[in-house]
């Protein structure tokens, strides 16, 4: 918590200082707004190059060479296909890399936050950055998963449902999400995809058991069920 105010407090004061030096002229032609822009995709590079996070990395010169397609030449590949590839690229590293069951505590390491949760109810986001959440709940009812230009992976093997139904609400886009669920889960997708799409891994096999209920909304993002 104290690095992350330090690094958003040097944000803000580097912010302001670009703002006067800006409305001097000595920068040129470049706008205020494309300044603070910047700046502030700029410290998103190195905030994701010290945790090794590739899709910060890749999301923020993304938007990097969006903001300066023009000096650059680069105008006939932005802003989408820069950004698809930005989102290709991390949905690629997100299925090379796979964490080991030992990092079963909260930890944060290699290129992605970890972190185990035994609530009813939670809510998990991710933005510029990956992350995994192991669900231990013996009373799992509903989960909010909010993921933008990021990857998150989210473990319910060892999650229990009390009621016989439990609701996964997702708010997906320009990123890629794996959902682990039971084998004995029957899930019923509910969600509206745009440039997107959900996809199942293995064969389940209920009998009657829990449902799951996906609401919300996939857009220019991908999600994988995979059954364990």
């Amino acid at each position: 918590m104290k690095k992350e105010r330090i690094f958003w407090g040097l944000f803000f004061i580097v912010s302001g200082i670009f703002l006067i030096v800006s409305r001097m002229g000595v920068l040129g032609d470049i706008g205020v707004f494309s300044l603070l822009l910047t700046v502030f995709f700029a410290a998103c590079l190195i905030k994701s190059v010290v945790h090794r996070s590739i899709t910060g990395v890749l999301f923020s010169v993304a938007f990097l060479c969006i903001i300066y397609a023009g000096p650059l030449g680069i105008e006939s590949i932005t802003p989408w296909p820069v950004l698809g590839a930005a989102l290709l690229g991390s949905i690629g590293c997100s299925f090379l890399y796979h964490p080991r069951r030992s990092y079963y505590h909260h930890h944060i390491g290699g290129e992605e936050s970890v972190e185990t949760v035994d609530c009813a109810q939670m809510e998990f986001s991710t933005t510029f950055s990956g992350s995994i959440k192991y669900v231990n709940s013996d009373d799992f009812q509903s989960a909010d998963l909010h993921c933008a230009f990021g990857s998150l992976k989210v473990y319910f093997d060892n999650a229990v449902i009390q009621n016989g139904e439990a609701v996964l609400h997702l708010d997906v886009s320009f990123a890629g999400v794996e959902l682990y669920v039971p084998r004995n889960w029957t899930v019923v997708n509910k969600v509206s995809a745009a440039f997107g799409g959900i996809d199942e891994k293995n064969n389940n096999h209920s009998s009657g058991g829990p449902v799951v209920k996906l609401t919300g909304k996939v857009s220019f993002g991908g999600v994988e069920i995979i059954y364990v």
